[in-house]
């Protein structure tokens, strides 16, 4: 295999924590082929804050930072989406594997192999075919829950060791109408009494918005309230105490993927791609929900089923 070869791999990711949250998964196929082949990261301030708990990723440069020397040694370059000063840095520097995916056609020259992913229905498996120049084909590609190690912290009271403990992750910003609170408290006035803990999780400005649509959530006893998350990585601390995760928020949902916790994402058809194929899901049938992105609604996510909800629920403590 051509990447048993390479001493370097660096990999220019996307700004955005869902797709950071996908992309991490190359990480363990790499390793598999090639244990002694250094990953080096190149992504945004955010992402490196949790880096520390990839050990897989051995050093880590944000956007604004890179220059030639984090090029040094370097046997290949991927470019998980497109950054021109980056692909010109790359060309000048001779770079001899220079991967992204087939864009312009000004970009697309400066790369060494182009690859065209316009037919994939998801975004891991665009990620994978960007292996292919390394000799690594999509049947030799797998997923980990393995990849990130959770930040040790206590949550006393919050997290009931034993009983089942769900934790619902509402998503950033005014999305959170997707799927509001008042389906949480429906979905857990479904669910048994006395065998889960429920936490609703997130930031502060997150907690604000469902204390605002829904009250009453915040009043049933068996529900948590830790809405005052005060950063990434202890939220991820969080979900690596819980039992399952319930959310439609894609980049917690993939985190907790790698963290290798249960997961349930409750989502509208038109987000399927930036999902991971092997995540428990709960989608919409309607793939126009696309024109509810942003800050409307989402109107079938709000008339779905909280049976539909349950039943995931129940198959998933069934299968543990």
């Amino acid at each position: 295999m051509r990447v048993q070869g390479l001493k370097k791999i660096v990999i220019s990711g996307n700004s955005f924590l869902r797709d950071f949250s996908i992309g991490i998964q190359l990480l363990p196929i790499i390793k598999k082929y090639s244990e002694n082949t250094e990953i080096h990261w190149i992504g945004s301030q955010e992402q490196s804050s949790i880096v520390e708990y990839i050990p897989l990723i051995q050093s880590f440069t944000t956007f604004d930072n890179v220059n030639e020397s984090t090029f040094d040694e370097t046997g290949a370059v991927i470019l998980l989406s497109e950054n021109n000063d980056i692909c010109k840095m790359i060309r000048d520097l001779k770079i001899p594997l220079r991967i992204g995916g087939k864009t312009s056609w000004r970009y697309n020259r400066r790369l060494t192999d182009v690859i065209n992913t316009d037919n994939v229905s998801s975004l891991i498996e665009a990620y994978y075919l960007l292996l292919s120049p390394l000799e690594i084909t999509m049947d030799q590609c797998f997923t980990s829950k393995d990849i990130i190690d959770v930040p040790v912290q206590t949550f006393r009271g919050v997290i009931k060791k034993d009983l089942n403990n769900l934790l619902f992750y509402p998503y950033r910003e005014n999305a959170h109408r997707a799927w509001p609170g008042i389906r949480y408290f429906e979905l857990i006035d479904t669910l048994p009494k006395y065998e889960h803990n429920y936490i609703i999780g997130g930031f502060e400005d997150e907690g604000k918005a469902l204390k605002f649509t829904s009250p009453e959530l915040f009043r049933a006893p068996s529900v948590k309230d830790y809405t005052e998350i005060e950063d990434l990585e202890e939220g991820l601390a969080l979900i690596g105490k819980s039992n399952l995760l319930i959310t439609y928020n894609t980049d917690i949902a993939h985190f907790a993927y790698a963290m290798g916790k249960d997961v349930l994402v409750v989502s509208s058809s038109a987000e399927t791609f930036y999902l991971h194929n092997d995540i428990r899901k709960v989608i919409t049938p309607d793939a126009s929900c696309i024109k509810c992105v942003g800050d409307k609604p989402c109107e079938c996510l709000k008339k779905m089923s909280i049976e539909e909800v349950q039943e995931e629920v129940n198959q998933t403590f069934h299968s543990n």
